[in-house]
């Protein structure tokens, strides 16, 4: 289960990713508390949803495009110096009672702008910190931290919240941060720094949309994951809705069904981190992976009880990362390297598209319940998955 932390590099980057992603988590919480502290109007947290979201839809791309044209290592070490620099500004901000609406949020967008750089640079130096036979396994420990830090971090972070007050938050994601940092510098890769080849950036960005616009497997995989945050994910918004009006749970069956997602999720990572290697037929387990996704969502949309609505979740957040990440593993594998950061920022795009998936399944929650919006998200990535899998070139991939 552990075979890629025998390699350094990926040990010491691994344990850097554990401290980033409590920051990560933390930061998030904070920011939403403090929001709504400092304003007590629904609408700022709708405009911080919004400061945070965008620049990571505008900038993305284009971090996947500098995670080509410059050294990964240096890039990953710049965006965690700046995001703990951030970080620090908002500790320091909160410290002393300026914190207003206007500055948490552009120290929001700043944070997010920054990701948009972070995430295809981490996802493009992987394979610089591990031989190919263990890059699988590599990538899938890589997950963990995500998946847990989705059930512990806002957890911790909302308890410390609870007992001293929201400038602690942010102490907690500066200091993961530094720690975060301290580790990534001690990571050591010899490459050669890539170059732009006398290309202008947009001519890079329009190279990598046209490699994976021109390779059925790629985009086709691509395309599942895009439809799985637009159509499939977009339940996560509508659990309140289930948890108040259907199950009269209240707060703490939203808590329980929030759970039961991240439960089935980690589960998920630890079984694909042990059984990779011996997956031989990867794109037909992912699309059967992924049809499981929609026909869970489609039997939590009409579930009648809260027993039954714990177990769908459970499979959903189950199937939804062992396809995802085994998607990551075979991109990881097959694309060159100079394109890499560019296909993979593509992909990572799809993750942030989901608040979209959140107004779309929102939009028709409205115009007819949020039955129906689960009911139709799953029935699209079901017959999305299920489309594909009549082709013999994606079942085919090992």
């Amino acid at each position: 289960m552990f075979a890629a932390l025998q390699a350094p590099n990926f040990c010491v980057y691994w344990f850097g990713l554990v401290f980033y992603v409590l920051g990560h988590r933390a930061e998030y919480v904070t920011f939403a508390w403090i929001t709504w502290e400092v304003s007590q109007d629904p609408m700022a947290l709708g405009y911080l949803g919004l400061a945070q979201g965008v620049p990571l839809v505008v900038f993305q791309l284009f971090g996947g495009v500098l995670a080509d044209r410059t050294d990964r290592l240096r890039l990953l070490i710049v965006t965690q110096v700046l995001t703990a620099l951030g970080l620090t500004l908002a500790f320091g901000l909160a410290v002393f009672g300026l914190l207003r609406v206007g500055p948490l949020l552009a120290l929001a967008a700043l944070s997010s702008a920054v990701r948009a750089f972070d995430e295809p640079t981490r996802l493009a130096l992987v394979p610089e910190l591990v031989d190919r036979e263990r890059l699988p396994n590599a990538i899938a420990l890589g997950s963990i931290p995500w998946q847990a830090g989705r059930i512990i971090g806002p957890s911790v972070t909302g308890i410390l919240i609870a007992l001293f007050g929201g400038t602690v938050g942010f102490a907690v994601a500066a200091a993961s941060s530094y720690v975060a940092l301290a580790l990534y510098s001690r990571i050591r890769v010899t490459r050669q720094t890539p170059t732009g080849d006398g290309q202008h950036v947009f001519g890079q960005l329009g190279e990598g949309l046209h490699y994976v616009g021109r390779d059925f497997v790629f985009a086709s995989l691509i395309g599942l994951a895009l439809f799985n945050s637009l159509f499939g994910m977009s339940y996560v918004s509508l659990l309140p809705v289930y948890a108040d009006w259907y199950f009269k749970a209240s707060s703490s069956g939203y808590g329980l069904l929030n759970a039961a997602h991240g439960a089935g999720a980690l589960v998920g990572t630890f079984t694909l981190a042990t059984i990779a290697h011996r997956v031989r037929r990867r794109g037909r387990a992912l699309l059967i992976e992924a049809v499981g996704v929609g026909v869970a969502l489609m039997v939590f949309s009409g579930a009648p009880a809260m027993w039954l609505a714990l177990v769908a979740p459970l499979l959903v957040g189950f199937c939804n990362t062992f396809y995802l990440t085994q998607i990551n593993m075979i991109l990881q594998e097959q694309v060159p390297d100079h394109l890499r950061g560019r296909v993979l920022s593509i992909f990572s795009l799809c993750w942030n598209l989901l608040p979209l998936g959140g107004l779309v399944g929102g939009a028709l929650a409205a115009a007819v319940d949020a039955r129906f919006a689960v009911l139709l998200g799953g029935g699209m990535v079901a017959m999305t998955a299920l489309l594909l899998l009549t082709s013999r070139r994606l079942r085919a991939i090992r």
